[in-house]
Protein backbone atom coordinates (compact mmCIF):
# COMPACT_ATOMS: atom_id res chain seq x y z
CA UNK A 1 0.00 0.00 0.00
CA UNK A 2 0.99 3.30 -1.15
CA UNK A 3 1.61 6.27 0.48
CA UNK A 4 -1.56 8.93 0.87
CA UNK A 5 -4.05 5.54 0.28
CA UNK A 6 -6.91 6.68 1.37
CA UNK A 7 -7.40 9.80 -1.69
CA UNK A 8 -8.48 13.53 -1.20
CA UNK A 9 -11.31 12.64 -3.91
CA UNK A 10 -12.57 10.00 -1.10
CA UNK A 11 -12.32 12.61 1.53
CA UNK A 12 -14.56 14.97 -0.42
CA UNK A 13 -16.89 12.45 -1.68
CA UNK A 14 -17.58 11.54 1.82
CA UNK A 15 -17.49 15.27 3.17
CA UNK A 16 -20.33 15.95 0.29
CA UNK A 17 -22.87 13.16 1.12
CA UNK A 18 -22.77 13.84 5.27
CA UNK A 19 -23.38 17.93 3.76
CA UNK A 20 -25.97 16.82 1.98
CA UNK A 21 -27.28 13.70 4.24
CA UNK A 22 -27.77 16.19 7.23
CA UNK A 23 -28.85 19.26 4.96
CA UNK A 24 -26.19 21.64 6.18
CA UNK A 25 -26.72 24.67 4.68
CA UNK A 26 -23.29 26.67 3.15
CA UNK A 27 -24.15 29.76 5.20
CA UNK A 28 -24.23 27.37 8.25
CA UNK A 29 -20.44 26.69 7.31
CA UNK A 30 -19.82 29.63 6.47
CA UNK A 31 -21.21 31.11 9.94
CA UNK A 32 -18.64 28.27 12.13
CA UNK A 33 -15.75 27.44 10.04
CA UNK A 34 -13.25 30.01 8.78
CA UNK A 35 -13.04 29.51 5.02
CA UNK A 36 -14.22 31.88 2.17
CA UNK A 37 -17.38 30.95 0.06
CA UNK A 38 -15.23 30.61 -2.81
CA UNK A 39 -12.80 28.49 -1.22
CA UNK A 40 -15.31 25.98 -0.02
CA UNK A 41 -17.12 25.63 -3.20
CA UNK A 42 -13.72 25.09 -4.73
CA UNK A 43 -13.25 22.25 -2.28
CA UNK A 44 -16.36 20.76 -2.66
CA UNK A 45 -16.13 21.35 -6.27
CA UNK A 46 -12.98 19.67 -6.46
CA UNK A 47 -10.93 22.53 -7.64
CA UNK A 48 -9.01 23.01 -4.10
CA UNK A 49 -7.82 21.59 -1.08
CA UNK A 50 -8.61 22.68 2.66
CA UNK A 51 -6.41 22.62 5.61
CA UNK A 52 -6.05 20.37 8.47
CA UNK A 53 -7.91 22.64 10.46
CA UNK A 54 -10.52 23.20 8.08
CA UNK A 55 -11.40 20.00 7.61
CA UNK A 56 -12.01 18.93 11.56
CA UNK A 57 -13.88 22.25 11.55
CA UNK A 58 -16.29 20.86 8.65
CA UNK A 59 -16.40 17.32 10.49
CA UNK A 60 -17.90 19.44 13.60
CA UNK A 61 -20.17 21.79 11.97
CA UNK A 62 -21.66 19.58 9.85
CA UNK A 63 -21.53 16.59 13.58
CA UNK A 64 -19.83 13.72 11.64
CA UNK A 65 -16.72 12.39 14.06
CA UNK A 66 -13.69 10.97 11.93
CA UNK A 67 -14.22 7.80 12.46
CA UNK A 68 -17.57 8.01 11.14
CA UNK A 69 -16.13 10.02 7.73
CA UNK A 70 -13.66 6.84 7.19
CA UNK A 71 -15.78 4.39 7.55
CA UNK A 72 -18.13 6.00 4.82
CA UNK A 73 -15.06 6.23 2.70
CA UNK A 74 -14.24 2.25 3.67
CA UNK A 75 -17.75 1.38 2.96
CA UNK A 76 -17.56 2.91 -0.31
CA UNK A 77 -14.01 2.04 -1.07
CA UNK A 78 -13.16 -1.03 0.31
CA UNK A 79 -10.28 -1.02 -1.71
CA UNK A 80 -8.55 1.27 -0.03
CA UNK A 81 -8.48 -0.97 3.41
CA UNK A 82 -5.17 -2.47 4.62
CA UNK A 83 -5.41 -5.84 3.81
CA UNK A 84 -2.99 -6.64 6.60
CA UNK A 85 -4.85 -8.00 9.96
CA UNK A 86 -6.99 -10.59 7.17
CA UNK A 87 -3.61 -11.85 5.92
CA UNK A 88 -1.87 -12.30 8.97
CA UNK A 89 -5.02 -14.28 10.20
CA UNK A 90 -6.08 -11.96 12.72
CA UNK A 91 -9.45 -10.69 11.33
CA UNK A 92 -12.61 -12.19 13.57
CA UNK A 93 -13.82 -13.75 11.63
CA UNK A 94 -11.08 -16.04 10.88
CA UNK A 95 -11.96 -19.95 10.34
CA UNK A 96 -7.98 -20.95 10.03
CA UNK A 97 -7.68 -20.93 13.96
CA UNK A 98 -4.35 -21.68 13.38
CA UNK A 99 -2.28 -18.77 14.89
CA UNK A 100 1.63 -19.31 15.58
CA UNK A 101 5.07 -17.98 17.09
CA UNK A 102 5.72 -17.08 13.16
CA UNK A 103 2.27 -15.02 13.12
CA UNK A 104 3.23 -13.52 16.42
CA UNK A 105 6.99 -12.41 14.94
CA UNK A 106 5.11 -11.13 11.71
CA UNK A 107 2.86 -9.00 13.51
CA UNK A 108 5.31 -7.62 15.79
CA UNK A 109 8.04 -6.89 12.32
CA UNK A 110 5.01 -5.34 11.07
CA UNK A 111 4.16 -2.93 13.90
CA UNK A 112 7.68 -2.19 14.04
CA UNK A 113 7.76 -0.62 10.72
CA UNK A 114 4.00 0.46 10.74
CA UNK A 115 3.30 1.87 14.58
CA UNK A 116 -0.23 0.54 13.67
CA UNK A 117 -1.58 -0.33 16.99
CA UNK A 118 -4.38 -1.96 15.00
CA UNK A 119 -1.79 -4.49 14.74
CA UNK A 120 -1.17 -5.69 18.60
CA UNK A 121 -5.00 -5.00 19.30
CA UNK A 122 -5.88 -7.98 16.54
CA UNK A 123 -3.03 -9.73 17.76
CA UNK A 124 -3.55 -10.27 21.51
CA UNK A 125 -7.65 -10.58 20.78
CA UNK A 126 -6.92 -13.84 18.23
CA UNK A 127 -4.49 -15.04 20.33
CA UNK A 128 -6.92 -15.25 23.54
CA UNK A 129 -10.02 -16.54 21.10
CA UNK A 130 -8.05 -18.63 18.24
CA UNK A 131 -5.91 -20.57 21.08
CA UNK A 132 -6.70 -23.20 23.08
CA UNK A 133 -4.30 -24.34 25.09
CA UNK A 134 -3.67 -22.45 27.97
CA UNK A 135 0.14 -22.91 28.18
CA UNK A 136 0.90 -21.96 24.28
CA UNK A 137 -1.43 -19.12 24.99
CA UNK A 138 0.49 -18.15 28.08
CA UNK A 139 3.75 -18.38 25.79
CA UNK A 140 2.76 -16.16 22.53
CA UNK A 141 1.32 -13.58 25.05
CA UNK A 142 4.05 -13.08 26.32
CA UNK A 143 5.80 -12.72 23.50
CA UNK A 144 3.84 -9.67 23.03
CA UNK A 145 3.10 -8.38 26.13
CA UNK A 146 6.37 -6.37 26.33
CA UNK A 147 5.93 -3.87 23.28
CA UNK A 148 2.44 -3.64 24.33
CA UNK A 149 3.27 -2.07 28.11
CA UNK A 150 6.47 -0.23 26.19
CA UNK A 151 3.98 1.20 24.15
CA UNK A 152 1.27 2.53 27.21
CA UNK A 153 3.97 3.27 29.54
CA UNK A 154 4.33 6.35 27.01
CA UNK A 155 1.17 7.12 26.69
CA UNK A 156 -0.58 10.41 28.48
CA UNK A 157 -3.83 9.98 26.25
CA UNK A 158 -5.28 6.31 26.31
CA UNK A 159 -7.67 5.38 23.19
CA UNK A 160 -10.21 2.35 23.43
CA UNK A 161 -8.27 0.53 21.44
CA UNK A 162 -5.61 0.31 24.26
CA UNK A 163 -8.03 -0.16 27.11
CA UNK A 164 -8.83 -3.51 25.08
CA UNK A 165 -5.16 -4.05 24.24
CA UNK A 166 -4.13 -3.58 28.09
CA UNK A 167 -7.68 -6.01 29.28
CA UNK A 168 -6.62 -9.09 26.60
CA UNK A 169 -3.10 -9.11 28.77
CA UNK A 170 -3.70 -7.94 32.28
CA UNK A 171 -3.61 -11.37 33.86
CA UNK A 172 0.05 -11.53 32.58
CA UNK A 173 1.07 -8.07 34.43
CA UNK A 174 2.08 -8.24 38.03
CA UNK A 175 -0.38 -7.32 40.53
CA UNK A 176 0.84 -4.02 41.28
CA UNK A 177 1.42 -2.67 38.00
CA UNK A 178 -1.78 -4.07 36.70
CA UNK A 179 -3.40 -1.40 39.42
CA UNK A 180 -1.50 1.43 38.85
CA UNK A 181 -2.27 1.08 35.30
CA UNK A 182 -6.12 0.02 35.92
CA UNK A 183 -6.25 3.35 38.17
CA UNK A 184 -4.49 5.51 35.27
CA UNK A 185 -7.04 4.80 32.60
CA UNK A 186 -10.16 4.81 34.72
CA UNK A 187 -9.03 8.08 36.06
CA UNK A 188 -8.74 9.03 32.30
CA UNK A 189 -12.48 7.67 32.23
CA UNK A 190 -14.25 9.72 34.86
CA UNK A 191 -12.31 13.00 33.61
CA UNK A 192 -14.44 12.05 30.10
CA UNK A 193 -17.66 11.90 32.52
CA UNK A 194 -17.43 15.19 33.23
CA UNK A 195 -17.87 16.63 29.79
CA UNK A 196 -20.99 13.99 29.05
CA UNK A 197 -23.41 17.11 29.37
CA UNK A 198 -21.73 18.99 26.43
CA UNK A 199 -23.28 16.91 23.24
CA UNK A 200 -19.74 16.42 22.07
CA UNK A 201 -20.79 13.54 18.78
CA UNK A 202 -16.98 12.41 19.38
CA UNK A 203 -17.37 11.48 22.93
CA UNK A 204 -20.59 9.95 22.95
CA UNK A 205 -19.41 7.51 20.20
CA UNK A 206 -15.91 7.34 21.77
CA UNK A 207 -16.99 6.69 25.26
CA UNK A 208 -19.50 3.86 25.67
CA UNK A 209 -16.61 1.64 24.01
CA UNK A 210 -14.22 3.35 26.77
CA UNK A 211 -16.27 3.03 29.55
CA UNK A 212 -17.18 -0.44 28.79
CA UNK A 213 -13.47 -1.16 28.95
CA UNK A 214 -12.79 0.49 32.16
CA UNK A 215 -15.46 -2.25 33.78
CA UNK A 216 -13.68 -5.14 31.68
CA UNK A 217 -10.46 -3.61 33.69
CA UNK A 218 -11.90 -3.37 36.75
CA UNK A 219 -13.54 -6.94 36.73
CA UNK A 220 -10.29 -8.54 35.79
CA UNK A 221 -8.69 -6.61 38.42
CA UNK A 222 -11.09 -7.73 40.92
CA UNK A 223 -10.11 -11.46 40.11
CA UNK A 224 -6.77 -10.51 40.08
CA UNK A 225 -7.35 -9.00 43.99
CA UNK A 226 -9.14 -12.28 45.03
CA UNK A 227 -6.62 -14.05 43.84
CA UNK A 228 -3.68 -12.00 46.06
CA UNK A 229 -6.00 -11.10 49.20
CA UNK A 230 -6.04 -7.69 48.44
CA UNK A 231 -9.13 -7.12 50.34
CA UNK A 232 -9.17 -3.41 49.96
CA UNK A 233 -9.13 -3.58 46.37
CA UNK A 234 -11.91 -6.11 46.50
CA UNK A 235 -14.07 -4.27 48.23
CA UNK A 236 -13.08 -1.08 46.54
CA UNK A 237 -13.62 -2.49 42.97
CA UNK A 238 -16.79 -4.44 43.71
CA UNK A 239 -17.98 -0.91 44.58
CA UNK A 240 -16.72 0.48 41.32
CA UNK A 241 -18.72 -1.55 39.38
CA UNK A 242 -21.81 -1.68 41.25
CA UNK A 243 -22.06 2.34 40.77
CA UNK A 244 -20.56 2.26 37.26
CA UNK A 245 -22.81 3.73 34.83
CA UNK A 246 -22.94 3.54 30.42
CA UNK A 247 -23.89 5.92 28.66
CA UNK A 248 -25.28 3.52 26.38
CA UNK A 249 -27.07 0.17 26.46
CA UNK A 250 -24.43 -2.88 25.96
CA UNK A 251 -24.93 -6.55 26.55
CA UNK A 252 -21.49 -6.98 27.54
CA UNK A 253 -21.23 -4.54 30.28
CA UNK A 254 -24.35 -5.75 31.81
CA UNK A 255 -22.97 -9.37 31.74
CA UNK A 256 -20.05 -8.19 33.48
CA UNK A 257 -21.39 -6.04 35.95
CA UNK A 258 -23.94 -9.23 36.62
CA UNK A 259 -20.46 -11.51 36.95
CA UNK A 260 -19.23 -8.78 39.90
CA UNK A 261 -22.61 -8.99 41.32
CA UNK A 262 -22.01 -12.86 41.36
CA UNK A 263 -18.87 -12.56 43.30
CA UNK A 264 -20.16 -10.58 45.86
CA UNK A 265 -23.30 -12.96 46.65
CA UNK A 266 -20.81 -15.81 47.22
CA UNK A 267 -18.54 -13.53 49.04
CA UNK A 268 -21.79 -12.73 51.37
CA UNK A 269 -22.46 -16.41 51.67
CA UNK A 270 -25.29 -16.68 48.96
CA UNK A 271 -23.89 -19.68 47.00
CA UNK A 272 -27.09 -20.87 45.99
CA UNK A 273 -28.10 -16.88 44.50
CA UNK A 274 -24.70 -17.00 43.10
CA UNK A 275 -25.01 -19.83 41.09
CA UNK A 276 -28.90 -18.88 39.88
CA UNK A 277 -27.60 -15.82 38.87
CA UNK A 278 -24.71 -16.86 36.71
CA UNK A 279 -26.72 -19.03 34.96
CA UNK A 280 -29.10 -16.70 33.32
CA UNK A 281 -26.35 -14.77 33.24
CA UNK A 282 -24.09 -17.18 30.66
CA UNK A 283 -27.54 -18.50 29.60
CA UNK A 284 -28.59 -14.70 28.01
CA UNK A 285 -24.54 -13.86 26.72
CA UNK A 286 -24.83 -16.90 24.67
CA UNK A 287 -26.89 -15.29 22.17
CA UNK A 288 -25.38 -12.10 22.18
CA UNK A 289 -21.76 -12.16 23.23
CA UNK A 290 -18.99 -13.61 20.80
CA UNK A 291 -16.38 -14.62 22.79
CA UNK A 292 -13.55 -13.84 20.28
CA UNK A 293 -14.14 -10.12 20.94
CA UNK A 294 -14.12 -10.74 24.87
CA UNK A 295 -11.10 -12.57 26.94
CA UNK A 296 -13.18 -12.13 30.07
CA UNK A 297 -15.94 -14.14 28.68
CA UNK A 298 -14.16 -16.38 27.26
CA UNK A 299 -12.23 -17.13 31.04
CA UNK A 300 -15.78 -17.55 32.49
CA UNK A 301 -17.67 -19.44 29.59
CA UNK A 302 -14.94 -21.76 29.12
CA UNK A 303 -15.18 -23.23 33.59
CA UNK A 304 -18.00 -24.44 35.65
CA UNK A 305 -19.46 -22.25 38.31
CA UNK A 306 -17.52 -24.12 40.84
CA UNK A 307 -13.80 -23.56 38.73
CA UNK A 308 -15.13 -19.79 38.82
CA UNK A 309 -15.32 -19.42 42.66
CA UNK A 310 -12.16 -20.97 43.58
CA UNK A 311 -10.54 -17.70 43.92
CA UNK A 312 -13.79 -16.32 45.62
CA UNK A 313 -13.93 -19.29 48.32
CA UNK A 314 -9.36 -18.43 48.68
CA UNK A 315 -9.92 -15.28 49.62
CA UNK A 316 -12.60 -16.37 51.77
CA UNK A 317 -10.79 -19.23 53.27
CA UNK A 318 -7.87 -16.35 54.04
CA UNK A 319 -10.17 -13.73 55.09
CA UNK A 320 -11.61 -16.13 58.12
CA UNK A 321 -8.21 -17.10 59.16
CA UNK A 322 -6.79 -13.02 59.26
CA UNK A 323 -9.86 -12.79 61.36
CA UNK A 324 -9.28 -15.47 63.85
Amino acid sequence: MGKNRVPVEAIREAMIYFIKERNISVPVVLKTVDISRSRLYDYLQGNGKVSATTLVNLLVTIGVSFDELMLHVYMNHPELLDPAIKELGLDAHSHTMTLTEDTVYRTLSMYDETRDVRLLVNLVRAINSQVADEVEKYRLIEMVRPTIIKLLAAREFYTANDLLMFANIIRHEPYNAAKMVVKQMSDQAQRMAKLEGYGLMELDNFSSAEVRNVALLHFQLLIMALENKDGDTVKKTLMFLRDYRLPALSTYFSFVKKMAEVVELALDEKNEEAEQLWHRALDAAQFMIDERFWPIYSFIARRSFEEFLVPVNSYKRHMTEQNQ
